[in-house]
């Protein structure tokens, strides 16, 4: 019951006990009032009768009759009775003096008159010759109290009425203050801190809305500081404060955590020098040095910006070092020169006398070595460096698998989406705290000729072909037909990366919502997430199809967290359900210090916003266990399982497991 509605029942109990204390007293009164006028009438008719008799004969019984009927006949006595000193008595009695019922019987049973007989003696002379008792009717008494009674019942309830409608509208208006303070306190679990501006001016009310505003502004300014912390601490670890990319640390990190892992990768890794920098720095100026650094490292950002999730960093001086994913060794070949014109025409050019230098190898297989790979690059980058002039060169010992044109891979991933050729991979997500299922990751691979491509290998040409939106509503409804066939399990979600391209297709969230539309009870099952680093480019589009399916009940998450660049306070900003720190903190979790205290401070900062936090990619025991004492909510990686073929297979392993 709401305070509303305790009030006013309040207020109706306090009125009906007023009023029926009052109608009790009304009742009583009149009762008292009424019963004193009946046995007034009663002895006032009964000494004239007696009066009147007095004149007759006492042997005349006609007489006496008739001097009885005219008074009994006017209606107003239940009985009237003469007895005389000798011979038989007469009487007159009535049962009723109106035709109709003076009142209800329940009102009769509870009111009643004492009502006493009226006695007169009948005289002749200074000779006694009889008795006349009378006693009044109540009919006209009852008829006249329960009309009485009636009217103010009437009265009582337009009071009440009265009273009821003007405490609602009392209370509506006492309660706005107390009303948008819930809107306020539900604002601060959607990440909304919302300050009120009109206060109330009582004293309580207003002391509540001044203090739930300090608590916004208190709670605003802990996750300020919570979130200032942790992209201090990023940017402290791993990145570059003169560039704005990764610093050394970060870049290997990340790069080990592509190649390392058991999941094919497909890729392009360059090293940028920029030739005698120092002496640079010696005719221009240290300064002159510095922004042509940080002019690189924005150009850098720019032009990785299309390819997806990519990788640049500064590992040392004028050593640079850049991961692009790619499909095969000739689109690699083409990124590298093409990346090689974009710095020749821009930051680099001639005109700044600068000489810069390009080596690249291409990358792709399952756990290569980073040390390896970095080798092989460093050999291509000497090999453009016996170039006088800026130079880019591929390693030619790098063997790729079957190459093929762009022609002929848009050809090839058309037929595969309309043959439904894509085949999906299911990654269980644990419970940190009792081991129980929370998600499955989906990931899907294309088995296509006879070969079967992990999306590392496939993925730079579906963007490049702008094929992200058609391929991710292609998963979503193989993912839906799913688990028509086999229903979802309780409680549990199915996570599906799309694209920021699809993000950003308006076409892609009209499908959504139809796919959706046509299984409204599994819509709830199913989670979209995204990468961090794309945020910045879609974090209005994505708030627009969060909207769009949140009445379907689809949950929204953020991938790859702690691999952007972007200020936290878009947890603030998007409806979000959950987020996936990175893999990369996870490997090797157990002896890095930094890291720990990141994932911890995510968490706190998640967790303050009613988000929950996931950690991916752990396959070593020992990091297992520091992740889940950073207070997570779910883990996944090959320590627990690998990606399952089948839902049916996948379904069966959390009945093994739980």
């Amino acid at each position: 019951m709401t305070l509303r509605q305790q009030f006013s029942l309040l207020t109706s109990l306090l009125v009906v006990v007023l009023l029926a204390g009052n109608l009790l007293l009304t009742i009583s009164n009149g009762r008292e009032y009424f019963q004193n006028q009946l046995n007034a009438r009663a002895y006032d008719a009964a000494t004239s009768l007696a009066l009147s008799m007095s004149q007759v004969p006492a042997d005349d019984d006609v007489q006496l009759q008739r001097l009885m009927d005219v008074l009994f006949d006017r209606g107003f006595f239940a009985s009237i009775e003469l007895e005389p000193v000798s011979g038989a008595p007469l009487h007159r009695r009535s049962r009723e003096a109106l035709a109709s019922q003076p009142a209800p019987q329940w009102f009769r049973d509870s009111v009643s008159f004492d009502l006493m007989p009226a006695e007169a003696d009948v005289t002749s002379g200074w000779q006694r010759l009889g008795t006349v008792r009378v006693i009044s009717h109540p009919d006209f008494a009852y008829r006249d109290l329960w009309n009485m009674v009636r009217a103010e019942l009437i009265w009582f309830a337009w009071v009440l009425l009265g009273a009821l409608l003007v405490m609602h509208l009392l209370l509506g208006w006492l309660f706005r203050p107390i009303n948008r303070v819930e809107r306020q306190a539900l604002a601060i679990c959607e990440k909304d801190w919302q300050v009120q501006e009109d206060i109330p001016r009582a004293r309580e009310l207003q002391r509540m809305v001044l203090a739930m505003n300090k608590m916004v502004l208190k709670l605003k300014s802990i996750f300020s500081e919570q979130s200032t912390m942790t992209e201090k601490l990023r940017e402290e670890s791993f990145s570059d404060t003169q560039t704005g990319l990764l610093n050394r640390r970060g870049f290997d990190e990340r790069l080990d955590h592509i190649l390392m892992r058991d999941d094919e990768h497909s890729g392009l890794l360059v090293l940028l020098q920029l030739a005698e920098f120092a002496a640079f720095n010696q005719r221009h100026g240290r300064q002159a040095g510095d922004d042509v650094l940080a002019l690189l490292g924005r150009e850098l950002q720019q032009s990785l910006v299309d390819y997806g999730v990519t990788l640049a960093g500064r590992r040392s001086g004028s050593d640079f070092a850049v991961y692009i994913p790619a499909t095969d060794r000739t689109q690699a070949s083409e990124m590298l020169q093409l990346l090689h014109n974009e710095l020749q025409t821009s930051v680099l050019s001639k005109r700044q006398g600068l000489v810069f230098h390009l080596g690249g190898v291409f990358l792709q297989g399952n756990k290569s070595d980073p040390v390896h790979a970095l080798s092989c690059a460093d050999a291509a980058l000497r090999q453009a460096q016996r170039y006088p002039e800026s130079a880019a060169r591929l390693y030619e010992s790098s063997a790729g698998g079957v190459e093929w044109t762009a022609g002929e891979w848009r050809q090839l991933l058309q037929e595969a989406l309309a043959a439904n050729a894509v085949e999906l991979l299911f990654l269980p997500v644990l419970s940190n705290q009792d081991r129980h299922l929370k998600q499955f990751e989906v990931f899907s691979r294309l088995e296509w000729q006879g070969q079967v491509m992990s999306a590392a290998r496939f993925w730079p040409m579906v963007e490049q072909h702008q094929l992200t939106a058609r391929y991710d509503a292609n998963i979503v409804a193989q993912v839906l037909r799913l688990l028509s066939k086999t229903a979802p399990l309780e409680n549990v979600r199915y996570c599906i990366n799309i694209a920021p391209a699809s993000v950003l297709d308006e076409s892609f969230h009209q499908q959504l919502q139809a796919l959706f539309s046509e299984a409204p009870e599994l819509a709830a099952h199913i989670a979209l997430e995204v990468p961090e680093p794309a945020l910045n480019g879609i974090e209005h589009a994505l708030a627009r199809l969060a909207m769009l399916l949140r009445p379907y009940g689809v949950g929204l998450g953020v991938d790859q967290v702690g691999t952007g660049m972007l200020a936290f306070s878009y947890l603030q900003r998007l409806p979000l359900d959950y987020i996936r720190i990175d893999g990369s903190f996870s490997r090797g979790l157990s002896a890095a210090q930094d890291r720990r205290f990141f994932i911890q401070s995510m968490v706190q900062i998640a967790h303050n916003l009613d988000l929950q936090v996931l950690g991916e990619g752990v396959e070593e025991g020992a990091d297992v266990e520091v992740l889940s004492a950073t207070g997570v909510d779910g883990l996944s990686g090959y320590y627990f399982c690998r990606p399952m073929v089948t839902l049916q297979d996948a379904h069966h392993w959390r009945s093994h497991q739980a």
